[in-house]
């Protein structure tokens, strides 16, 4: 079944299919959700779980049940997604209620749950208390990538201190432990020793003349009304590494995360040679043979603050 050609019900037809009673109406939303608001009479079979097709079995065995699929409402795929997953699991009535929990709030129709007179946003907005946050270094995490014609090696690096104020105009500060670089893909090998002390080396980072870097922004936008899944701010700053400072400006999210804590994540890909990491370039040496590091450096970082 191609959804493009699945039935669509009216308001009007999804209340008689449940006046009727010889079929199932799945709310296909998370249990959270489905608790604090729902169809009355729907069954709850979240569809961005794996186990959605279980759920539907659970109480529609028989695959020629009539079945009816709803979600949040015209701007959310979910009812589309689950009518997918249906058809593909062999049954053979199915029909969807597009207009979903937006459609039958508006038209005034009882709902039931623990929270029906509530509105809950479809993807909270970031909301920053007025105060610093400091930075929790036992859950941030740095991991980089480099790379050289042969494929690359990855690891991680840790931070010592770090904070975002957002008090007045939103700033921040992180300063990571250049002597915490490890090296995870070569884990157990007798080269990951020789390769972690080749980037601490003055061939790489000098970290026992430089042992911080340091990230200070000079500007923070944010994007408040963008989409969940993609950046919604842009960090623009200075980075101060191996006796060096350079701009460096990227996307990112900064989202709440539990316990009033808020988490950055970002990725992105930077020049080392900018920072006088020039090892391996060939931009400044040549007949470099097997000793060909790339430029660009990939690193993707997990901050989180409280």
């Amino acid at each position: 079944m191609d959804t493009q050609f699945v039935e669509r019900l009216t308001i009007q037809e999804v209340v008689a299919f449940l006046e009727k009673g010889d079929g199932v109406l799945v709310d296909t939303l998370t249990p959270e959700h489905y608790a604090e608001r729902h169809i009355p009479g729907a069954q709850n079979a979240c569809v961005y779980e794996m186990v959605f097709l279980d759920g539907v079995v659970a109480f529609a065995p028989d695959k020629g049940t009539p079945v009816v699929v709803y979600g949040a409402g015209l701007k959310s795929q979910d009812c589309m997604a689950a009518a997918d997953k249906l058809a593909r699991a062999g049954y053979t009535d199915i029909a969807v209620f597009p207009g979903g929990l937006d459609e039958w709030r508006a038209a005034r129709h009882v709902l039931e749950g623990a929270a029906v007179g509530s509105v809950e946003p479809p993807h909270p907005a970031l909301a920053l208390e007025p105060k610093v946050y400091a930075l929790v270094p036992e859950e941030s995490v740095i991991r980089w990538t480099g790379r050289n014609n042969n494929g690359g090696r990855s690891g991680t690096l840790m931070l010592s201190s770090g904070e975002v104020d957002a008090t007045d105009d939103l700033g921040a500060t992180f300063v990571i432990d250049m002597k915490s670089i490890k090296n995870t893909d070569l884990e157990g090998d007798e080269l990951q020793p020789a390769l972690e002390a080749h980037l601490q080396s003055d061939d790489f980072f000098f970290t026992t003349l430089f042992p911080k870097a340091t990230f200070t922004t000079t500007k923070i936008k944010l994007v408040l009304d963008g989409e969940a899944t993609r950046p919604n701010a842009m960090m623009q700053g200075n980075l101060a590494l191996r006796g060096m400072e350079s701009e460096i400006a990227f996307p990112a999210h900064i989202r709440n995360i539990e316990d009033g804590k808020i988490a950055i994540l970002a990725d992105l890909d930077f020049d080392r040679t900018q920072w006088g990491v020039i090892y391996g370039s060939s931009r400044f040496f040549q007949h470099l043979g097997y000793h060909v590091v790339y430029d660009f450096i990939s690193i993707d970082f997990r901050l989180v603050l409280g």
